[in-house]
């Protein structure tokens, strides 16, 4: 298409910006992230100053996030109370789901309780960027009050099922004023379809739980399994949600590394020693098993366990992780690390804090900087990437959704609405991995030629490539 095709385009849309005809435009050029970027689009083609190239969209962006109040009474009840202070709320995750026929798809983000002034800690995005609470805002304006409501959410995740996991801490700030729990709503009728509170044996009392991701166990939706990073408990929490049961595991690996509890973004440099946080499964392969990564952010290993070890429900009775059942690859990223996601293809997707940016590793070939390939760096854009999500669109192709965050100057309290704290990017995989390394054919399988022969408890078997290598 040439630039002059592009503006006349351009100048019909945003001069008539009629919706019949931006919905037709919308149809035309797609059933997902597509479906969020026309007029981002059209700036970008029409307008230079607006429209640098980047290897990822800008879908959303914020310098501070604004709310959907069902009334003028409710937000001046919010506003009195300080459960609304302008300018504290900060997003942490991002999840999407593309929905059939004419409905929209539905930008998720959750803005976790860290102290007061969170009107919603789980809401969907509108057109204008304006936050409602979801399910409904019921569901949020109790800040505590109402352990059947949401509390703080840090984390979700969306399964093949149309289900939306949602991992509530039950915390404001450091007080526990609710037993956490986890929620799985169904996202064709938006109704709460299941509820799961742990025993309180299952955590203890600096257990903050922010990181849900969810294995279905082949077709049946109802054959489940939920893994729960504790950030600050230094452990995980496993919930069997057929059976309705859960169980902690731990492991000396899923503790922080106090040499790399500092972070420096931006020039700005803060503590913080959080511990497991970081998590992604490998594909389902049907009759296989199935791996789960996963890092402290305050370190820079990656580590890896088979699932089925997770899956013993032997931990209800001793949390404590065989220690060659969990294992950390022998190289390690250059940096400090947050959300990371895998795809179909066993491609994994992370940030990096130095250089700023969104890379991707090939989980078939050694865990190696040698192996690290760069999507996108942007020191302005992508300084700390908190949500980072692998979406099917209603084409089948996979797209990467990422929230990222100037978390360093929320940490220094040095945050200010005069510039953009808040972005959500998104692209299609396929034009992410065009022309990257990570497509290329890895030397080994990522989930093992031999992982039969391989036990999860003793280490008999080495290989060089994947996660059997280490397990």
């Amino acid at each position: 298409m040439t630039s002059s095709h592009q503006n006349r385009i351009c100048r019909s849309l945003l001069s008539q910006y009629d919706p019949y005809i931006l919905d037709i435009y919308k149809s035309e050029m797609g059933y997902g992230v597509d479906r969020f970027f026309l007029l981002s689009y059209c700036l970008a083609c029409c307008w230079s100053g607006l429209g640098a190239k980047s290897n990822l969209r800008i879908v959303k962006q914020w310098s501070e996030m604004k709310f959907v109040f069902p009334n003028e009474e409710a937000q001046q009840a919010a506003l009195a109370n300080r459960f609304y202070v302008p300018g504290n709320s900060v997003p942490i995750d991002v999840d999407v789901h593309h929905r059939k026929g004419p409905a929209k798809s539905r930008i998720f983000v959750t803005i976790p309780r860290f102290d007061e002034g969170r009107p919603v800690t789980l809401g969907t995005v509108d057109e204008e960027g304006l936050v409602s609470g979801y399910p409904d805002y019921s569901w949020h304006d109790n800040q505590g009050n109402n352990c059947d409501g949401l509390t703080s959410v840090f984390r979700v995740a969306i399964d093949k099922c149309d289900r939306l996991w949602v991992m509530d801490s039950g915390k404001i700030g450091e007080k526990a004023v609710c037993p956490p729990q986890l929620l799985a709503f169904d996202l064709k009728t938006d109704q709460l379809v299941y509820k799961h509170r742990p025993n309180p044996s299952s955590y203890i009392a600096t257990s903050l739980f922010i990181t849900p991701v969810v294995d279905v166990r082949g077709h049946d939706c109802s054959d489940t399994f939920v893994y729960v990073a504790d950030v600050s408990g230094f452990g995980l929490l496993v919930v069997d949600v057929i059976n309705d049961r859960s169980w902690r595991v731990t492991h000396r690996l899923m503790y922080p590394y106090p040499s790399h509890g500092t972070f420096t973004i931006d020039g700005e440099s803060f503590d913080l020693m959080d511990g497991v946080l970081g998590m992604a499964l490998s594909p389902y392969k049907p009759g296989l098993d199935r791996y789960l990564y996963f890092h402290a952010l305050a370190s820079t290993s990656e580590n890896v366990v088979r699932t089925s070890v997770l899956r013993n429900d032997s931990f209800i009775a001793d949390s404590n992780a065989n220690p060659y059942s969990v294992n950390v690859f022998p190289q390690e990223r250059p940096n400090q690390s947050a959300a990371e996601a895998m795809d179909s293809n066993g491609i994994l997707y992370f940030g990096l804090m130095e250089p700023p940016g969104i890379w991707c590793w090939n989980s078939g070939t050694e865990f190696s900087t040698n192996n690290f390939h760069q999507i996108a760096i942007n020191r302005e854009t992508l300084q700390f990437s908190s949500g980072i999500k692998v979406v099917k669109n209603l084409k089948g192709e996979e797209e990467l959704w990422l929230l990222t965050s100037s978390f360093q100057r929320v940490m220094t309290g040095s945050i200010s609405s005069d510039r953009i704290n808040f972005r959500i990017h998104a692209e299609k995989i396929p034009l992410l991995l065009e022309n990257s390394a990570c497509r290329q054919p890895a030397k080994g399988d990522y989930i093992g030629k031999h992982a039969d022969r391989i036990s999860p408890q003793i280490k008999k078997y080495m290989f060089k490539y994947g996660a059997v290598a280490f397990l």
